[in-house]
């Protein structure tokens, strides 16, 4: 069996299937699913590292939160080092130069890119093996778990291999992926001992029962409650707010963990780990990700000093030391103190349209016009690319802060029609019903087109035997949903 290093602690057996994946012929894909902090991230990494060592090339995502409303935001970091390898990038289909950006096209199909990232990694593992490796799933936005999840129940054949984490009490469209999965538990008992022991062989009894009493079998709460130990009455105990509680989730305990030591800092070092947070600087299991196009950490010395942030080694590149502790810092800003880092990362950005866009639509709280038409812009850019949900949810946003009725009512024909037009008929419908004022949705007149529209509608195309959209008419749909819209501002 390969060696073991000390982050794989009581997690041989997972190790042993890991290693078989790599080392099986033909292509397959894993799911390894578990609670925050058991130790996903560490057993992704050491697949990785012993691929690396096998000579495979690695193309590894992280998901992170900042980035979940960005179309193939996740895919572009998978396709990063793959396109830059030898001859790849000369050969990039149409379809990747369309959804990353690079020209302009009609938005492909999920198969049609699908089957160009599959015949990008067959021609990748015809020279080397390919591990494609994705932490944290549970935050990659949507069009990209899509086509990961395409490509991963089509890896039968070749040298690829895949392997996703994704935290089990959060929801992901690799839930419906059908690919095989491994689930984590907590370590056994001798084997959070070892753990502990091995990171903390001067730990006194006392203090070593307290944190194997309340760690539960979770690494990463062995690894840093006995940084959190403190004298209370003579007697070294927990803070407060890691006591065991039932009704408190054990990963929203681990992040208070990190409370502490965030108020402890500086404002200033507070404010840049704010701003780090909220652009989607990744954890320790990104470093091997593209970073390039995400707010790099500056002056924060501090916060590594006290363990919140660490240097990857080959690049210098800073990053969270846990996806917990840049939850934490979000959770302990202000309102106002996340609005205004946003409107700080988006003058950043100021030179990419749909972050830019983002940004601007969580800073801003009352209704303002140049917001909208930025939300505007961004969500034509997402629509040639084929991120559909984001569109209608940028043009939603952009009709919310519309100053006048007019300008609302055709943002949201515009987001309506969009919707229509990608088959997304609940958000239609949803949008149809808000496009009134509510003064007219009180009352509406008898002549007003838009109940007879959707209603014409769904007799033509909802099927209530199988309950089941007709999408070759979504066309049409998104035509007499914009006409009916368009009707209504004229009469408002």
């Amino acid at each position: 069996m390969t060696e073991l290093d000390g982050s794989c602690i009581g997690r041989e057996r997972e190790c042993q299937q890991l290693s078989a994946l790599a080392s099986e012929g033909g292509g397959q894909a894993l799911v390894i699913r578990g609670e925050a902090g058991l130790g996903k991230s560490s057993l992704l990494a050491w697949a990785v590292r012993q691929a690396e060592q096998q000579g495979h090339v690695v193309a590894r995502a992280v998901g992170v939160e900042a980035e979940w409303a960005l179309p193939f935001a996740g895919l572009h970091q998978l396709l990063y080092p793959l396109l830059r390898t030898s001859g790849a990038e000369d050969e990039c289909p149409t379809v990747l130069d369309v959804v990353l950006g690079r020209v302009a096209g009609p938005a492909p199909s999920l198969m049609s890119l699908g089957t160009a990232v599959l015949d990008l990694l067959a021609r990748v593992s015809s020279r080397k093996p390919v591990l494609v490796a994705i932490d944290d799933a549970q935050w990659f936005d949507g069009p990209s778990s899509e086509v990961c999840g395409f490509i991963g129940r089509r890896l039968t054949a070749g040298a690829v291999k895949m392997v996703v984490t994704i935290r089990c009490d959060s929801g992901s469209r690799f839930d419906t992926a059908a690919i095989p999965e491994l689930h984590l538990g907590p370590l056994s008992d001798s084997a959070a001992q070892e753990l502990l022991d091995t990171h903390y062989p001067q730990l006194d009894p006392q203090s070593r029962r307290i944190v194997l009493e309340h760690a539960e079998g979770n690494p990463l709460a062995l690894l840093e409650l006995p940084r959190c130990m403190e004298r209370r009455d003579g007697e070294l105990s927990l803070p407060n707010s890691v006591e065991p509680q039932w009704w408190v989730p054990l990963s929203r305990r681990l992040e208070q963990m990190y409370r502490p030591r965030l108020e402890a800092l500086e404002p200033s070092v507070q404010l840049e780990l704010l701003r780090g947070a909220l652009d989607g600087v990744g954890s320790l299991s990104s470093a091997g990700a593209s970073q390039e196009m995400r707010y790099r950490l500056r002056n924060v010395d501090e916060a590594v000093a006290r363990g919140l942030v660490s240097v990857e080694p080959t690049s210098g590149n800073l990053f969270f030391r846990h996806p917990l502790v840049r939850s934490a810092v979000v959770h302990m800003a202000t309102p106002n103190e996340r609005r205004a880092a946003h409107s700080a990362l988006a003058r950043c950005h100021h030179n990419d349209v749909e972050r830019r866009a983002g940004h601007l639509a969580a800073a801003t709280v009352d209704p303002d016009e140049e917001v909208a038409t930025e939300l505007e812009a961004a969500a034509r850019s997402a629509t040639l690319r084929g991120g559909a949900a984001t569109a209608v949810a940028w043009l939603t946003r952009a009709a919310e802060l519309s100053e006048h009725t007019a300008r609302r009512s055709r943002r949201l024909g515009d987001a309506a029609f969009v919707a229509g037009h990608s088959a997304l008929f609940d958000q239609a419908l949803q949008l149809v019903g808000s496009s009134d004022p509510p003064s007219r949705r009180a009352s509406p007149p008898p002549q007003s087109s838009l109940p007879h529209t959707w209603s014409s509608i769904s007799a033509a195309t909802w099927n209530p035997c199988t309950g089941v959209w007709s999408r070759p008419l979504s066309a049409f749909i998104a035509g007499r949903l914009r006409t009916a819209l368009t009707r209504c501002s004229l009469e408002c």
